[in-house]
């Protein structure tokens, strides 16, 4: 076959091959754009308006962190205050003592035995229980010393009176009942301690509540100083992005989405430091014994652990020591755009 008559079919066959690559190319096209633009858009984020090493990244996750961890301490000691008050305030409210003082002519046994049956009688008491001479003797000691002769001394009896359902209960009442069938009798129901208590726990949660917020302002302090220096060293690129045509909220988002990066840094690092000297302090507790076997520091506040309410306090502290470094940064940000501009 000659030249002449190959070359028809030869054009005929490259012609179909041309033909199906540009369909290809075609079909694939989408694909082929999309992941140009993918890798354009990957290589733009790996370079961002705002670079790490532009902020003061060390010392501020240092400080936030040392913020964040004693934002912790404050809000686990008053909630472990506030649980301690309101454990307390149960054990002093759960019962009453009723003390009956002994007079001439008066049987004071007899005294005690009505006076324990118009107890009985009241809605919401429990047990009702005296306590003998004895006993009564013993609460003495540490004053008056032992080996006394406590018989010719006008020395109160008490009645022990246990409290099922306090809502039930009309101390009034009680005391009233009392008073016109005894005589010599008094109704103690620890409302002056219970009081006392309550003002004392809500005076320490107040300072706790102050103290804590301090510390959230300071962090928001700090936070601003380290926004303006990141702004002051990189305002060329700011001018820059205003030349072309950026949007403050634009340049503010960039710089909010770093330093909430570096918020959440220092306050995972603080809530794990404070979450390990929990730990570590309740274990420690065991070298802090009283003369009676337990500790002080436990029947003060209570158990130094780190309990559910404690932790969730921790999550907490985190998630607004993260919020407040973002919202903080934005507004910085936006404010200081609009005086340049």
């Amino acid at each position: 076959m000659t030249d002449q008559e190959q070359y028809p079919r030869y054009r005929a066959e490259h012609s179909a091959k041309d033909t199906a690559r540009t369909g290809l190319r075609v079909a694939f096209a989408p694909i082929r754009y999309a992941a140009r633009w993918l890798a354009g858009h990957r290589d733009m984020r790996q370079t961002p308006i705002v670079p790490p090493q532009s902020v003061a990244g060390t010392a501020l996750v240092a400080v936030i962190a040392i913020m964040s961890f004693l934002a912790c301490l404050t809000l686990a000691a008053v909630t472990m205050v506030f649980e301690q008050a309101q454990l307390w305030e149960s054990d002093v409210s759960s019962e009453l003592t009723v003390q009956i003082r002994p007079s001439d002519g008066v049987d004071i046994e007899f005294e005690i035995e009505r006076a324990i049956r118009i107890t009985q009688r009241e809605p919401g008491i429990g047990r009702v229980r005296a306590m003998e001479e004895a006993d009564g003797a013993a609460l003495l000691e540490p004053w008056l010393g032992a080996g006394l002769d406590l018989s010719e001394l006008p020395v109160p009896r008490l009645i022990i009176v246990d409290i099922d359902n306090p809502a039930m209960l009309d101390v009034g009442r009680l005391r009233a009942n009392l008073s016109d069938s005894i005589t010599g009798v008094s109704v103690d129901d620890h409302g002056i301690w219970i009081d006392q208590l309550k003002r004392i726990a809500n005076v320490t949660i107040a300072t706790g509540i102050g103290i804590f917020l301090l510390v959230l302002a300071a962090t928001c302090l700090s936070v601003v100083f380290a926004t303006r220096g990141a702004m002051a060293g990189n305002q060329v690129v700011i001018s820059v992005l205003h030349f072309v045509g950026a949007l403050n909220r634009y340049i503010a988002g960039e710089f909010q989405g770093r330093f909430l990066f570096i918020g959440l840094k220092g306050g995972l690092i603080g809530c794990i430091a404070a979450a390990t000297f929990f730990v570590v302090g309740g274990g420690l507790l065991g070298f802090l014994e009283g003369p009676s076997g337990g500790s002080p520091f436990q029947a003060l506040f209570g158990g130094f652990s780190l309990t559910p309410l404690v932790f969730i306090g921790f999550v907490f502290v985190l998630i607004l020591v993260s919020a407040l470094t973002a919202v903080t940064t934005r507004m910085t940000v936006e404010r200081y755009l609009a005086t340049v501009q």
